[in-house]
Order: structure tokens, then sequence, then C-alpha cells
């Protein structure tokens, strides 16, 4: 252990996850064996920098001022992050960090975790199915948000009841393949608002400018954290990785082409995102979500209609009305 690590400190590095310990100019004292795993960097060579090395550019600024802001108050940080390690591979990881006040000095002790290393062993030793992977991978993103689960769940059955009444209509000419794959999805939607800091992600107040461009950040944020578990897995999780990245990157475009992130228009909007545009909306007005209050299903149902042909396809907000909504009353 280094000699400028205090002893009682001695006992974080023994843990069974990453450790690192920072003094308070967030300069590395200490890691232990698994820190210097995941970095791929040596103890002796991360000793003595700072710790803002190993940060990368993926991870917003204002995550970064919200971590700091938090700490200066003396209290622990958690929340997800994305680092660089030795071979400048992006490495996403669930991190606490916590200011521990020893002889009048502060330490910092950062315990963290990779995110998509604790899905990929999962799947890898087959201790979990795809469908369980996906959901865990979704609640992983917004695992601060308690009500979470319940909203992506009742998603992902909307999203069924929705694509089965289209399949049957043949309006689209839907194969099943399709539809299954996009139900099966439909989850991972909001997996790049991991890199979304808390603060902006449920503030109850209006979002100023700048944290509005925070927020649409999250749908490329959640293709990197796609392609990167694509990667690791070597492709063998997603049948068909194109609609899962078109669910992601595209379920905030509007019909009339201000949504973002691309600005697409109309049928360029890719028809499963589309879909789940609909339905993610629909559920998130009618639930509690940390940062709002539920509106009633006639408040909800109102809205639909009125962005018919600005945020939504005007025929698929018919059908979601007519086939799933009105007839099926154990979603609302």
């Amino acid at each position: 252990m280094c000699k400028n690590t205090p002893n009682e400190l001695s006992y974080y590095l023994k843990l069974g996850d990453a450790v690192v310990i920072v003094d308070e100019d967030q300069i590395i004292i200490d890691v232990n064996q698994q820190y210097e795993a995941i970095t791929g960097y040596k103890r002796e060579f991360l000793i003595g920098l700072p710790l803002e090395c190993l940060k990368s550019s993926v991870t917003p600024f204002v995550m970064y001022k919200s971590l700091k802001s938090t700490l200066k108050k003396g209290k622990p940080w958690s929340g997800t992050m994305v680092n660089v390690n030795k071979s400048l591979e992006l490495r996403y990881s669930f991190i606490t960090i916590t200011p521990i006040e020893i002889k009048g000095i502060i330490y910092y002790v950062g315990v963290m975790r990779l995110a998509e290393q604790l899905l990929i062993d999962e799947v890898n030793q087959h201790k979990i199915d795809q469908k369980e992977l996906f959901k865990l991978l979704a609640l992983s993103s917004e695992m601060r948000d308690v009500n979470i689960a319940e909203h992506l769940l009742n998603v992902q059955n909307l999203v069924e009841e929705f694509l089965l009444n289209l399949f049957e209509d043949r309006t689209y000419n839907l194969s099943l393949e399709y539809v299954s794959k996009i139900i099966e999805y439909s989850v991972l939607h909001d997996i790049g608002k991991s890199g979304i800091p808390e603060s902006i992600l449920y503030k109850t107040g209006p979002l100023t400018v700048y944290e509005k461009k925070i927020i649409e950040m999250h749908p490329l944020m959640g293709v990197d954290v796609l392609n990167k578990l694509a990667d690791e897995m070597n492709n063998k999780v997603f049948d068909d990785k194109k609609i899962a990245e078109n669910i992601i990157k595209h379920h905030h475009e509007n019909w009339d082409g201000t949504g973002y992130p691309m600005g697409l228009k109309g049928e360029e909007i890719p028809f499963e995102a589309r879909v789940i545009s609909i339905v993610d909306v629909y559920d998130a007005l009618v639930r509690n979500r940390a940062y709002k209050k539920a509106w009633t299903k006639e408040e909800a149902l109102s809205y639909l209609n009125e962005q018919k042909g600005i945020k939504f396809e005007p025929n698929l907000v018919e059908v979601f009305i007519e086939k799933v909504i009105h007839k099926n009353s154990i979603f609302l």
C-alpha cells in the first residue's frame, strides 16, 4: 500500500470490486488489483496521477460538475461514468465515490464495477437468457428511478399488444419475426440515459437550453452502449442489432422533423422507432415518475391526438388508441 494512504483506508482495497483512493486534489494515492485490471495500468504507474487522466469526453461535463458539487457537500455520489482504459477503449462503470475524513484530511474512495461486464459474464455463463439480459441492461441505465422497472414492463406489454394488432391488420405488412424483435428490444430504448446526470434527468423544474442539449445526447450514447456490448459478446446476443439501434437512436424523432438526434421526418423514421415513441410517451404520461405526477388517461389520450402529424404518425396513433387503449383496460 502507498505510504501516503492512511491505514484506515486499507480495508477498502481488499474489496472484490475495483477501488481507487484519491486525495483532496484528486491525485490517485492507491488502487487495488481489480482497478488495475479494469484500467490496464499498473498500480505503480497510476499512483501520483490526476484521476481526470482516465476520464473520457463521452461523459458529459455536467456529470463531473454534479459529482464535484455533491462531494463538496460531504455526501457520497453514485452514478454511471465512462472512462478510458490503456487500450483506449471506453469502459462504462457503476461507481460510488465516498468522502472520508481522517485526521482533518478528506480522502475520496471510489468503488466501481463495469456495467457491461456484469451482463456479459451472466450471458457467457448461460445464467440468463436474452430477454432477461435486455431487461437487466435497461434497468441498469435508469437504476436511480425506483419506478423504472414498472415503466419498462408496461412499455413492452403495450408494444406487444400494439404490434400484434398491426400484424393482424396487415396494413404495414409486418413479419412475425420482425414484430418479435421489436417487442424484445423495446426495453432498451433509453439505455443511453445512463450517461445523463441525475440532477438533469430527474429535474422537477424547467430545463435550461444547455440541459436540454445534454438530454438530447442520450440516444447516441445509447447506441454507443449497444455497440460496445455487441462487440464484447461477438454479436451473439443481438440477432438483428439494426432494429435495436433504430429503437434506441430514433425513438425521439418527430413525424414533422422537429425531433432529435437526426431530425428525421415522416417515413424516414424507422417504423420500430415510430411505434416505441407513441407507447413510451403514453406510458410515461400516465405513470408517476421521479420528476412528474401521473396524468389521467383522458389527458394522455388528448395529448396523443393533439400530436398526430406533429410528434407521431397519425395512423399509428389511431390504431394504438382504438385497438390497444380502448380495447384492453389491463394497461390503463
